[in-house]
Order: C-alpha cells, then structure tokens, then sequence
C-alpha cells in the first residue's frame, strides 16, 4: 500500500467515524427531546437542527405555553425556544443549554442524568415567568 493510498484509509476512517458521530447525535436529540416531552407533560417541537465544523448538532426546542392549558385556544399564548447542542464523548452525550451555557453530561441509560437537565431547564423557563429559581444551587434571575 502506497503513502497516498494509507493517508486516503486513514481519511476515510476518520470520515466514517464523524458520520456515525452525527447520527449518534441525532438520534439522541430524538431521544432526549421525547424524554424531556414525557417530563414536562407537553410536546416539544424539534426545530433548526444543524452541525457546526466540529460536529455537534445545534437544535432547538420550542414548547407553546398559554395561560388555560386544558383549553390552549383561549387567553394568550407564546412559543418558547429552548437552544441545546449535543456533542457525542466516547459513550456519553454533553448536552448544553444555551444561553445560560449549562452542560450536562447524560449517559443515555441513566434516568437520573437527563432528569437533572429537564428540571434545569423547567426551573429556568419558569423563573423567567415568575422571577424566582426553585433550584437551590441557582440564584434568582436578576429583574430587568
């Protein structure tokens, strides 16, 4: 095998590998987006996925919140986009909440990792409502 021909092998190796790191990415955006719908008793939609040059998927959440939710046609409503990146690091998922740039590392058979994402990010979409973090470890939202 020539020089040429080991540097293109290595190449398509490395390419091989980031292609799968993506999907990786993907399909645990799928997965963590379903979870976070489950915990959070409302559906989220998946909207402006895409990668940067290092691999990681950019994405949002966006939750519609309204003042009756049994019955959302009525009183005001907004749609609330939440900013996340999903980096895949051998088998674990950092998740980063953005813009309060707040990692989270998640292995994806681990419960607990995701439930402390999803209460951050309902404490912090909260407060922004009510001006108060219920996170004892966050302090409150600075009133504008």
């Amino acid at each position: 095998m020539s020089k040429f021909e080991e540097l293109c092998k290595a190449y398509a190796t490395s390419r091989q590998a980031y292609r799968e790191s993506c999907q990786a990415c993907l399909d645990f955006s799928e997965i963590f987006l379903n979870q976070m719908s489950d915990y959070l008793e409302c559906a989220i939609e998946k909207q402006n996925q895409k990668f940067d040059e290092d691999g990681v998927l950019h994405f949002d959440g966006a939750i519609d919140v309204c003042e009756n939710p049994e019955n959302p046609e009525k009183g005001d409503r907004e749609t609330v986009t939440i900013y996340l990146s999903v980096n895949k690091v051998i088998d674990n998922f950092i998740v980063n909440v953005y813009p309060w740039g707040r990692d989270f590392k998640i292995l994806i058979d681990e419960p607990r990792h995701f439930e402390e994402a999803f209460e951050y990010i309902f404490d912090t979409l909260q407060s922004a409502y009510t001006g108060a973090s219920q996170l004892p470890s966050e302090p409150d939202p600075v009133p504008f």
